[in-house]
């Protein structure tokens, strides 16, 4: 595959979601500024992938792994984190919006989303792409496989995105310990087969991007139920004969 046509998605997903964004502000509506740092950062990862040199003292293989855990797990994540299906959501006029919402809430979004297959879909990238027999010239359809599933697991474990059953912090949890047992004994498997330092580069990647995955759910899971402060009494005077408090 060519990995200069990351440069495509590395300059459009971050340009379309900014414009978006925009429409908001005209309007004087607020939008969370991390979101928009994260698909900042995702489209800089895919711009790395994308000029990564093809090899260096490590080998090509080294190069290839560098941008696979670039490309298809850390880069999906961080676009999982911004939130882009909750942001079209604000912007969409009503007629459109109710369109994408049916979808959303169709059978088919309902399967792919839940967790069970979510987590299916992620583990599945690394066996397939490090360990089966693909012919080389379905790479680059696994590679996107590989991004969209890593992509939908963030979001239904830990992105801001409208997810019907999304599931608690647990699950989320034990869903990314099978992810991360996955690819961990993929990787092993391929060091195995000879793969080298380009094994031990995936198998310390990938664990890298799953505890950032694991730290993202439970910011989640403390965001929405710590305890807020409470109002303080609103101060006033008392109104003679009445005894109200009027506000100041």
């Amino acid at each position: 595959m060519t990995w200069a046509g990351l440069l495509v998605p590395a300059v459009l997903l971050p340009a379309g979601y900014l414009a978006l964004e925009q429409v908001l502000h005209r309007r004087g509506d607020a939008w969370p500024v991390a979101r928009s740092a994260a698909v900042l950062a995702a489209g800089a990862l895919l711009a790395v992938a994308a000029s990564w040199p093809e090899a260096g003292p490590a080998g090509a293989g080294v190069a290839e792994t560098v941008r696979h855990l670039l490309a298809t797990m850390a880069a999906p994540v961080l676009l999982a984190l911004s939130g882009p299906v909750a942001l079209v959501l604000r912007v969409l006029p009503p007629r459109p919006r109710r369109v994408l919402v049916r979808l959303l809430h169709s059978r088919w979004a309902r399967a792919v989303t839940w967790w069970p297959v979510a987590t299916v879909l992620a583990a599945s990238g690394a066996p397939l792409f490090y360990l089966a027999p693909v012919p080389h010239g379905l790479h680059g359809p696994l590679m996107v496989h590989t991004a969209l599933a890593s992509w939908l697991f963030a979001t239904v474990v830990a992105g801001p995105d409208p997810v019907r059953g999304r599931p608690g912090a647990v699950t989320s949890t034990l869903a990314l310990l099978v992810v991360a047992a996955v690819h961990g004994v993929s990787a092993k498997l391929w060091f195995a087969a000879g793969a080298g330092p380009a094994a031990e580069l995936l198998f310390v990647g990938g664990d890298v991007v799953e505890v950032a995955t694991a730290v993202a759910v439970w910011a989640r899971w403390y965001r929405r139920t710590a305890p807020r402060p409470a109002a303080g009494p609103v101060r006033g005077r008392t109104s003679p004969g009445r005894g109200a408090a009027v506000p100041r």
